[in-house]
Order: structure tokens, then C-alpha cells, then sequence
């Protein structure tokens, strides 16, 4: 039975989370403006000290073993005060839910409990390219066995963590002609003889999320860093994106309701023609048209996390909830720029920041264009 009540866990969860949010917001702001080349682990460092960086770890292994649906709570949190930050996270999750879900157990031993540490663990996932973006089936990173070894080569775009992750998952195929079929995923140590950086992105949000250009030359790793069996590759991935976009969602509602709170607080204060701007009508029925689409976003990402954890059909209901929650939020911060008006638009307030670090959460997961042709594909 579907149940919209939190349990004491899950509003000691959000509490937390709340407690470290004015610390951790402050300092992503600082980030932010620095624009600095170098990561900082100020912000990990405190998820990982509470065991909340990678709360998806099974307890088996150490973690907290949240299912989805906690987890899209912890994420609208971390959405609601450090975008940057719940995008990290984010690459995480994918290497912890793949390895959960497609590992070995010799896998998972070896490598969920070191994302467990109080000196944080990060991931990243090796997977875009030039020519390989939304039709991932298209990569040309090719792999090659020998002697127990695959040794791939080839360039990723577009990937956040890169360049200081402890672990990547990386895509190749085995033959460029059936790339989609012969795709496979591997394990691999992010200090790998053979990885280097190449251009570095500069966005225009979410700067604590480095994002970069990756080269592979003649990687080697053994045979045992095979996730699943070779030709899984794709399916890996798509089952990854399926599951863990709904998180994307969460992070959506999460800066729409940031923005909102920004904007309420600004509009009840704001006096003009000797009353607040609030209580003109037109400026409260936008606040009531906000809180009903976040609302709304957010009872489609719980649905979506409940689908997922009772082993439900969810491919719809995911793609449904990540275009609501990242649609929600751009509309959101649009409406709360307006309300707040022209220092909205200037650099280093809350709100300037949220527009630029909106925009991308459509695109990533999967764009939002392609989680229409899903859903429509399904119905």
C-alpha cells in the first residue's frame, strides 16, 4: 500500500541533511565564484563523514542501504542546497547501483565498502562521446582481450568526476560494426596507467561538478573487471539510466522549492505601494500555481521510487517524474527571477546561481526530449 507518511528515519534523514545546509550552501557559493580548476573535498567530506556521500551501499557492505525512495529524499535536499554537489552524487550512485545490481560477489566485496569510508570514495562513468551521445550504441572506444586483459582505447566526453574519481566504469565495444551488442563495461581504478585528462569543461553551473575530457590509451584491466558478460554493456547502462534518472528528479524538485522559499521570503517582505508585493493577487496566485507543480513533481518522483523498490514496472513512471522534476525547476527559478526582479539577475545571488545550475538537469540521464520518445514508445 502506497503510504505518503515519513517514518522517523526518513524526517531524521532530512533533518540531518538541513542541519549541515546553510554549511554546506555557503561554501558551494564560494566555490562557485573561485571557478577554481581544483576539486575541493571540503563539501564530500561531510557527506562522507555521516556515511551520506553513498547511502545506496547495501548494509551488508557498510552502507546505509537506502532504497530509492529515501534516497530521492536525501536528494531533493542536496538539490535544494548545493546543486553541484547532489550532481556528484549522482555519478556515484550509477557505479554503486551497477555494481549492485550486475557485480560479481567477489565485485562487490572488493569494492562497495571503500564508498563506505570517511575519507571519500568518487566514481565517475566513461560513456559519451563525440559521436555518441543520446544513441550510445554508436561509441567507438574499442576493446581487445588478451592475455585474461581487455585493453581499450578511445576519448569520453563529458565526464563529471574524471579527472579525481577513485573508480570509473567505462564503455567499449568489441567490434565498432555491432558496437550496441558488443558493448561491455568495465571496473576501472581511476590512477590506471594509460588514462589522462584531456580538455576540461567550463560550465556554466554546477562548477563544484567538474566536468571533463577523457583519454584512454591501451588501458589495460583483468578480465575479472568485467561487469556482467561480455555484450551486457548496453543494457547495463540503459537499466542504470532507467532506474537512477528518477533521482534527477528529486534534485528538480529540490532547486524548485530552494527558488520558491527565495522568492516567498522576498515577496512578503518586499513593500511597495505601501504594502507587500505578496499581497497583490497576481503575485500570490504565481506562488500558488508554483507550490502545486512542485508538489505536484514530487508525488511523481515518489511514485516513480515506489515502483522501483517494490520491483514494479517503473520505465514510464521514471521518465515521467525526471521531465517533471527538472521542467518544474526551470519553470520555478524563471517565475521566482521575475518575482524577485532585476537583483535576481546579478552575480553572486542565490537566484542567479540556481538559473545557471538548472539547465543542465535536463539533459543529463537522458535528455528530456528522449524520455518523451519512451514514454510514447510505451503507451
Amino acid at each position: 500500500m502506497v503510504n505518503f507518511a515519513l517514518n522517523n528515519n526518513q524526517k531524521n534523514l532530512i533533518k540531518n541533511i538541513r542541519m549541515l545546509g546553510p554549511q554546506l550552501e555557503q561554501k558551494e557559493l564560494e566555490i562557485d565564484r573561485s571557478r577554481s580548476e581544483v576539486f575541493d573535498y571540503s563539501l564530500v567530506n561531510e557527506l562522507a563523514k555521516v556515511n551520506l556521500l553513498n547511502p545506496m551501499v547495501p548494509l551488508e557492505y557498510g552502507g546505509r542501504g537506502l532504497d530509492y525512495f529515501d534516497y530521492a529524499l536525501l536528494m531533493e535536499e542536496i538539490g535544494a542546497i548545493c546543486p553541484g554537489l547532489a550532481a556528484v552524487m549522482t555519478f556515484n550512485c550509477h557505479f554503486i547501483s551497477i555494481l549492485d545490481s550486475v557485480g560479481t560477489d567477489e565485485q562487490k566485496a572488493k569494492y562497495l565498502p571503500l564508498f563506505t569510508q570517511k575519507q571519500p570514495k568518487l566514481a565517475a562513468m566513461a560513456l559519451s562521446e563525440k559521436n555518441a551521445g543520446s544513441d550510445a550504441g554508436n561509441m567507438s572506444t574499442l576493446a581487445v582481450m588478451e592475455n585474461d586483459h581487455y585493453i581499450f582505447s578511445g576519448v569520453k566526453e563529458y565526464v563529471v568526476n574524471a579527472t579525481f574519481a577513485d573508480y570509473l566504469v567505462c564503455f567499449a565495444t568489441l567490434d565498432p560494426s555491432r558496437a550496441r551488442s558488443k558493448m561491455i563495461a568495465l571496473i576501472v581504478p581511476g590512477n590506471a596507467s594509460g588514462i589522462r585528462e584531456g580538455q576540461l569543461r567550463k560550465t556554466m553551473g554546477i562548477r563544484y561538478a567538474h566536468c571533463s575530457e577523457l583519454i584512454f590509451e591501451n588501458v589495460s584491466v583483468p578480465a575479472a573487471n568485467l561487469l556482467g558478460a561480455e555484450g551486457d554493456g548496453y543494457m547495463i547502462i540503459t537499466q542504470a539510466i532507467d532506474r537512477d534518472k528518477v533521482l534527477t528528479g528529486s534534485i528538480g524538485v529540490g532547486i524548485a522549492r530552494a527558488a520558491f522559499d527565495i522568492a516567498l521570503n522576498f515577496a512578503k517582505e518586499r513593500k511597495q505601494f505601501g504594502r507587500s508585493i505578496y499581497d497583490n493577487q497576481a503575485i500570490a496566485f504565481e506562488f500558488a500555481r508554483m507550490a502545486a507543480q512542485i508538489e505536484a513533481a514530487r508525488m511523481v518522483v515518489w511514485k516513480a521510487c515506489w515502483l522501483i523498490d517494490n520491483n514494479e514496472d517503473f520505465t514510464v513512471a521514471s521518465s515521467i517524474a525526471k521531465i517533471a522534476g527538472t521542467t518544474t525547476a526551470e519553470e520555478v527559478v524563471g517565475k521566482a527571477m521575475d518575482i524577485v526582479g532585476g537583483r535576481a539577475y546579478m552575480e553572486g545571488h542565490p537566484l542567479e546561481k540556481l538559473y545557471r545550475d538548472v539547465k543542465i538537469f535536463s539533459n543529463l540521464e537522458g535528455t528530456n526530449h528522449i524520455q518523451n520518445a519512451i514514454i510514447s514508445s510505451l503507451l
